[in-house]
């Protein structure tokens, strides 16, 4: 039979009981805990979700081009010398 060495469980009846209640005690406080952890992440996503919606729609949006196939933007042309083929 194998037991926990380093704690024997008591003999007396009123330990044991006090021992098993007092581990259920100790049970559902982790588990309210994770719940109330798990509430509080779930209000603070929501909220945070709501601020990137509300000031997503209020940012200036812009003007759809002329044509579907026109990408708008600004660019540079970067000469590369060295990469010149001369034939």
């Amino acid at each position: 039979m194998s037991y926990w060495r380093w704690f024997n469980r008591p003999h007396h009846p009123f330990a044991r009981v006090l021992i098993g209640v007092l581990g259920i005690v100790l049970l559902g406080g982790i588990l309210a805990l994770g719940l109330l952890a798990l509430v509080a992440f779930a209000v603070i996503g929501t909220i945070v979700a709501l601020v990137r919606a509300f000031t997503r729609a209020g940012a200036a949006r812009p003007a759809p081009s002329r044509h579907a196939n026109v990408i708008e933007g600004e660019f540079v042309v970067l000469q590369n010398r060295a990469a010149s083929v001369k034939h």
